[in-house]
């Protein structure tokens, strides 16, 4: 009889089970969408999708997977144009089983909670059998101490009490049974989930829609959010073909996404402003003075890295700069890239063209011989300010070769932007000590030193060239170091930073020599470093 009833109890269960999973089936609507356009900010991107769903009368749960992980709960806007169709709520939930067992994961852990529930109603009454067990136990021990029954009586209450604990005995065993099958059926989806989970490589998202719809039909719907695993940085293509042309400049974005995301075949806009910034306008704080005797400052130094890799150029073709659209809002720009663009989730970033110029250029050489003795062949771009460009990094390009790399910034004051195209070996330079001028002498409780330095310059080119040439003598901050240029051999002198500046046009095969010299006189204590 006992089996009987196990046996009519896991029947029961399992029909429950299966009558719960048909219901899954019906409630859960997978609705697929399609990525109208994403705005990709300098970091994070906005995307914004659009799909169909055919939806029944009452309630009705819309599952869209396969999103980005890292999307923003709070950015997610889920919209149906319909009076029939009220939007309840919409719930982001991580999916670590892929977009093809999506929906069998959402049913399997469907089926969990749900057997959850139950192993927690059959554990109460659980609970009830064995509390109704233990009052028997107590009302049997009374009645082997009372005196007040008589035989008959006794044996009737004994029969009661048999037949009762017989009766809770047995429920116990079968609610236990029953929850054992229960952990062990849960067990079993929780593996077959863990089976699903190893052969998932990527984590994604799903958002859950609960709905009510008021009148069944097809229903298009809207569906954005942002994501941060998204962005771009400015790059440029700085080409010169030769020191008598112009230079190219090709606007890029250096464009990176890890979603886990298909990008393909999107429309595509790159915006200047920020994602999820606050637009709250900052409030005023008081600036109070610290003191800080360890406080020091750090000057960064932007330095071109030169390079001799060959660059084969490429034949003139229509590029995503030709089909671009530049939006000036006041506050931020926009590109709209009017062709499509598929952009895969990697680590590796691509490269789209944004703009081309062709900028007006003067060419130099330049030579600081203290620091390096190489010449560098200069290149000065007239100001590009006002051609909506933000800063970045730049690969400069002359004479159809790579020649290093270099940092581009169209904000800057001056009226010339500066670039390091090459080292030039047709120009050389040499600096050194002329010792037959230089000396050291003591004058009372000082000490002056003196120092002349001879640089020269020969061209080798076949042709003349202007060159900036740059020397330095150093500058004293106290008033008991006194440094006194005494020849420039005619060089704009700059008191402030101690600097010499030659502007010589070399003609071909010429040499020049400049020699020049200073003092500087200091209190023979002091242990100076840097003449």
């Amino acid at each position: 009889m006992n089996r009987f009833f196990h046996n009519v109890s896991l029947i029961i269960i399992n029909f429950f089970l299966l009558n719960l999973t048909a219901v899954s089936n019906e409630e859960i609507i997978k609705a697929e969408t399609v990525i109208n356009d994403i705005i990709i900010f300098n970091n994070g991107a906005s995307v914004n999708r659009t799909g169909n769903v055919t939806l029944s009368n009452g309630s009705n749960k819309i599952l869209i997977s396969n999103l980005s992980s890292k999307l923003l709960n709070e950015s997610i806007q889920f919209t149906i144009k319909s009076k029939n169709v009220i939007i309840n709520s919409v719930n982001k939930q991580l999916n670590y089983f892929g977009s093809e067992n999506n929906i069998q994961a959402v049913k399997l852990n469907d089926s969990i909670h749900k057997i959850n529930e139950i192993i927690r109603l059959r554990t109460v009454d659980l609970e009830v059998f064995r509390q109704e067990k233990d009052l028997m136990d107590q009302n049997k021990s009374v009645l082997k101490t009372s005196r007040e029954f008589i035989i008959d009586d006794l044996m009737e209450l004994a029969e009661y009490f048999k037949k009762k604990i017989n009766e809770i005995q047995t429920n116990i065993s079968i609610i236990q049974k029953e929850i054992s099958f229960l952990n062990q059926t849960k067990k079993k989806l929780q593996n077959q989930i863990g089976s699903i989970k190893k052969t998932t490589k990527n984590k994604s998202c799903d958002i859950i829609i609960q709905i009510t719809c008021l009148k069944a039909g097809d229903f298009d719907f809207n569906l954005s959010y942002n994501t941060m695993n998204a962005g771009w940085t400015p790059f440029y293509d700085v080409r010169s073909e030769s020191i008598n042309s112009p230079v190219n400049l090709t606007y890029k974005a250096k464009v990176f996404q890890n979603t886990n995301e298909e990008w393909s075949n999107i429309k595509l806009s790159l915006s200047t402003g920020k994602l999820n910034v606050s637009n709250k306008a900052p409030d005023f704080n008081t600036q109070y003075i610290r003191s800080n005797n360890s406080l020091g400052y750090n000057k960064r130094i932007a330095s071109t890295q030169f390079k001799n890799n060959s660059f084969q150029d490429e034949e003139d073709s229509p590029s995503s700069a030709d089909f671009t659209n530049v939006d000036y809002s006041g506050t931020q720009i926009q590109y709209d890239i009017l062709i499509p663009y598929s952009i895969p989730s990697q680590r590796t970033p691509i490269f789209i063209e944004i703009q081309k110029l062709t900028v007006p250029a003067k060419y130099d050489y330049f030579c600081y011989p203290k620091v390096d003795k190489d010449v560098f062949l200069m290149c000065h771009l007239d100001q590009i300010n006002n051609k909506n460009l933000l800063p970045g990094q730049a690969q400069i390009y002359f004479d159809g070769k790579s020649v290093g790399t270099s940092y581009l910034d169209p904000h800057i004051t001056q009226s010339k932007i500066d670039l390091s195209l090459s080292r030039d070996i047709g120009i050389i330079s040499e600096r050194k000590l002329e010792t037959k001028l230089s000396s050291e002498t003591k004058v009372g409780d000082n000490l002056k030193i003196q120092k002349a330095f001879k640089i020269s310059v020969k061209n080798n080119k076949s042709q003349s060239v202007d060159l900036v040439l740059i020397d330095q003598l150093p500058v004293s901050n106290k008033k008991n170091i006194h440094v006194q240029l005494l020849e420039s051999s005619d060089a704009t002198f700059t008191k402030a930073d101690g600097k010499l500046v030659w502007k010589i046009q070399l003609a071909e095969g010429e040499k020049v020599d400049k020699v020049w010299n200073y003092f500087v006189k200091y209190p023979e204590k002091e242990n100076l470093i840097g003449l």
